[in-house]
């Protein structure tokens, strides 16, 4: 009986010991959530109609616009926590939609794109995350790319030179210079405007040239403002307020003769304020 006990013993010790090894206990995820609200200042933000004359929003200097477009591309996404936690989201560029993986866009005009959920998180503590606002150079393909990054599917690709625009928005403004242009099918509408950042590159010109190409793609990290924690049954989700106002006030911007920006370099003052435009709210534990 003894013998028997002392056996007994021996395998519940065993049996624990490989379970703090992790040989028994195997590594456990969670998910994580990203939100991206987009607003206007200390507005919440609201589509108008291509043309409309109803200007809700103001600038810093006093510029009344509209916004009818708003979004960007968000990828490379990576949590870090304080003992050394790291997640990286796969990033995965192919022909294939169903194989393209970590690109993601963001518009205001489809609500659930707002959500980014990150599966498969390693179980632990995370302080920080950091993601990529555009697209990088392993994401731009002379090829044919599928899904988030296919022209076809209504992606924002230039040409292999310019690469995507990562940050858009275009409206109306009061004050804007544009006039009325009418092609086939299409309509550019008066004092509307439009601006397009993007450029995945830095290209020095031939003596006598301008500066074409340049690299607008911006990296953004925010701290948390304590550690959140990733388990089983516990799905963080992280509150990022995207305020376009940042950008506008920012540069600046006056309508009557910036109202058209659809070049890397023309984009790049924009580029400039994108992460400042990114801002972590709170965090829902």
């Amino acid at each position: 009986m003894k013998k028997l006990l002392l056996a007994l013993i021996a395998t519940i010790v065993l049996f624990s010991s490989c379970e703090e090894n992790g040989e028994e206990n195997p590594e456990t995820f969670g998910t994580f959530q990203l939100e991206f609200d987009n607003v206007v200042g200390s507005q919440n933000m609201s589509l108008s109609d291509p043309g409309s004359g109803d200007y809700m929003y103001t600038t810093d200097s006093g510029e009344p616009f509209n916004l009818t477009l708003f979004g960007y591309y968000i990828s490379k996404i990576k949590l870090e926590g304080p003992n050394g936690e790291l997640y990286e989201d796969e990033v995965n560029v192919s022909a294939n939609a169903d194989e393209v993986k970590g690109y993601y866009h963001v518009l205001e005009s489809n609500a659930s794109s707002r959500f980014i959920t990150l599966d498969d998180v390693p179980a632990g503590s995370y302080n920080k995350v950091t993601f990529t606002v555009g697209v990088e150079e392993d994401g731009v393909q002379e090829g044919a790319a599928g899904g988030v990054l296919d022209p076809a599917e209504g992606a924002w690709f230039w040409n292999w030179n310019a690469g995507y625009i990562g940050f858009a928005m275009e409206g109306g403004a009061q004050n804007s210079g544009q006039e009325e242009v009418v092609g086939d099918g299409w309509t550019i509408h008066e004092h509307s405007f439009s601006f397009h950042v993007g450029g995945w590159k830095d290209v020095e010109p031939a003596e006598g040239e301008d500066q074409k190409f340049v690299n607008n793609v911006k990296t953004v990290t925010l701290d948390f403002d304590s550690n959140v924690s990733v388990a089983e049954n516990l799905s963080p989700n992280a509150h990022i307020i995207v305020d376009a106002l940042k950008i506008l006030d920012g540069v600046g911007v006056d309508f009557s003769t910036t109202y058209s920006v659809h070049a890397p370099k023309l984009g790049q003052p924009f580029a400039e304020f994108i992460p400042d435009t990114f801002i972590l709210d709170h965090i829902h534990q």
